[in-house]
């Protein structure tokens, strides 16, 4: 635009403005800030502000669950997609509401009250509402990125009421130990992202689908797990692999089943490689078309853990190699945030190839 024109747009009163934003697609609404400083105003106003000093759990729960419930599209004046409740000077959560009926939160703490280590419990209520209303947000995708010891009980406080809750990821949580996933018959997709000090990870979800995990490998156990289709592990030596004390035995059983694996070469040949070759010499992965490999390098001992394993799989249709030359032996497997996941597209860093 020529400087000298006049923005007709950013002339706009405020109302008119929030009116227009509440037609976009919510990634468009996100780069508002970035058009002018009227409309980092305007985008700062169309944020709901709240405040709970030394609120109690049921209190902070209570307003992120009426925000949610709140919201309608169809009115300008309840269609705010972004929200953030400060607990007090320091803590507070930013929640969005994003497309497809996707809830991201993230929690900050500026460190006035110490973190400890937690073990968190989360129980998703699978019955179906009753009717489902025009106004409200369904949650059916939910993304909680830095949950601590002070916040967690907030939001298995307010889950219990996302009964079409489908995908769940959880990312950052430094000081979780124990995780314990409770969804009969709703969960779909589970994520856990580098919670480094993991220890135990019980899912109890009969629909689950879809398990991506990355980071140290913690014992997992998960029941009714036959309906697993893709497994992703990024994983590196776990504390409980130091203490000689991880089980793989149900692992082997979750993965069993898996359409779709991602693996590295140090899980196979440390872990199941002499678990089946000591007590379940039949074993096979049956029902894998899809392999992703990670390894550091294509050495002959490299390609024969590989062939190795090929041999359990019967069915396999497409192998996924990835290579991380710069990544030690011992590294094989995880990846730093600047990583992607094991996706179909292009890597950041390394060579892949497909058979």
């Amino acid at each position: 635009m020529d400087k000298h024109e006049q923005d007709n747009l950013s002339s706009l009163p405020l109302e008119l403005l929030l009116y227009i934003i509440s037609f976009l697609p919510f990634e468009s609404t996100r780069l508002i800030p970035f058009v002018s400083k009227r409309f980092r105003s305007v985008w700062s106003q169309a944020l709901v502000l709240a405040h709970i000093p030394n609120g109690s759990i049921e209190e902070i729960s209570h307003a992120l669950t009426s925000f949610i419930h709140n919201f309608n599209e169809q009115d300008p004046s309840k269609n705010t997609r972004k929200m953030e409740l400060h607990f007090d000077k320091s803590t507070f959560v930013s929640t969005i509401l994003g497309l497809h009926n996707t809830m991201h939160m993230s929690f900050f703490s500026g460190g006035s009250k110490s973190e400890e280590s937690f073990c968190w419990r989360i129980e998703i209520k699978d019955q179906i509402p009753r009717r489902v209303e025009s106004k409200g947000f369904l949650v059916k995708t939910l993304c909680l990125d830095s949950v601590g010891s002070l916040t967690h009980e907030v939001v298995s406080s307010m889950v219990l009421d996302c009964s079409l809750l489908e995908n769940l990821k959880i990312c950052g949580c430094k000081d979780l130990t124990s995780l314990t996933i409770d969804s009969p018959t709703r969960l779909l997709n589970l994520s856990i992202l580098d919670c480094p000090k993991m220890r135990y990870l019980d899912i109890r979800s009969s629909k689950l689908k879809t398990l991506h995990y990355q980071g140290f490998l913690p014992s997992i156990k998960i029941h009714e797990h036959f309906n697993l289709t893709n497994a992703i592990f990024h994983v590196r030596k776990g504390p409980s692999y130091y203490n000689n004390a991880l089980e793989i035995g149900p692992l082997l059983l979750v993965i069993k089943n898996s359409q779709s694996l991602t693996l590295c070469k140090w899980m196979f040949e440390e872990l199941i490689k002499p678990s089946i070759s000591s007590s379940w010499t039949s074993f096979q992965f049956y029902k894998l078309h899809e392999l992703c490999w990670i390894d550091n390098s294509m050495k002959q001992e490299n390609i024969n853990s590989l062939i190795s394993f090929l041999k359990l799989c019967p069915s396999i249709e497409r192998i996924f190699i990835t290579i991380h030359e710069d990544i030690e032996e011992e590294h094989v497997g995880f990846f730093d945030e600047e990583d992607e996941v094991c996706e179909r597209s292009e890597w950041r860093r390394g060579q892949r190839a497909v058979l």
